[in-house]
């Protein structure tokens, strides 16, 4: 399942369209009883994962623009995306308790701190983004700094926001075509190198020179 994240506040995203591999559980249960590098493998094949989708997140990140302009503060929201994984699942997670601003680049904002000269407000106060430009006191040129929020939909939806909602949803059709293939090329090397192979040890003694093997390990 691709899943997005949001820790620390108590909302996590199961994006549609994610892989459900019926008997996966099982599959790895069985195989960790013969060699418990199985589940390893498996889960290297789902962190692979998590980090490409990640990174691929992390670039469209960076060139989010609203209005023609680049999204505020989108070069420190993108280092709050995170690919995690487990041996049954790859994520992507959205740092919100630790990077706000990754969640108004992902999910857009609906209101702006803009600065105010009363006290009772603590120097500013939040008006709707769409306001922006148009205030009596807005500095000429003056535009939104983030996109349209689609928080809400995002999580009625289950198709996530602007960033790491998007390239999954790009990234599945790959990922749903290649997954079964990447865990068994893993299995594959696994076994592969757990196999005890003679190694011929060249010995040099007394002027002479020869062959030895080392004795199979059992």
């Amino acid at each position: 399942m691709a899943t997005i994240e949001q820790t620390g506040r108590g909302r996590q995203l199961a994006i549609r369209g994610g892989i459900g591999v019926a008997g996966l559980n099982e599959f790895v249960r069985n195989w960790k009883k013969v060699n418990p590098e199985i589940g390893k493998a498996i889960r290297r094949v789902n962190i692979e994962i998590s980090k490409e989708v990640a990174n691929d997140a992390v670039q469209r990140g960076r060139t989010q623009n609203v209005l023609g302009r680049p999204v505020h503060r989108r070069d420190l929201a993108v280092r709050g995306i995170k690919g995690r994984a487990r041996q049954n699942q790859a994520s992507v997670e959205i740092q919100g308790h630790r990077n706000t601003a990754v969640l108004s680049l992902e999910f857009g904002r609906k209101y702006i701190n803009v600065p105010t000269r009363s006290k009772k407000l603590k120097n500013n106060r939040a008006v709707s983004q769409t306001l922006i430009g148009r205030l009596p006191s807005s500095r000429p040129g003056a535009r939104p700094l983030y996109r349209k929020y689609v928080g809400e939909n995002a999580f009625m939806t289950q198709r996530g926001g602007y960033v790491v909602g998007v390239t999954i949803q790009n990234a599945l059709p790959e990922i749903q075509r290649d997954y079964l293939n990447k865990v068994n090329r893993a299995i594959e090397k696994t076994l592969e190198m757990n196999k005890v192979v003679d190694i011929p040890i060249r010995i040099s003694s007394g002027g002479t020179t020869g062959l030895a093997k080392l004795p199979k390990v059992a």
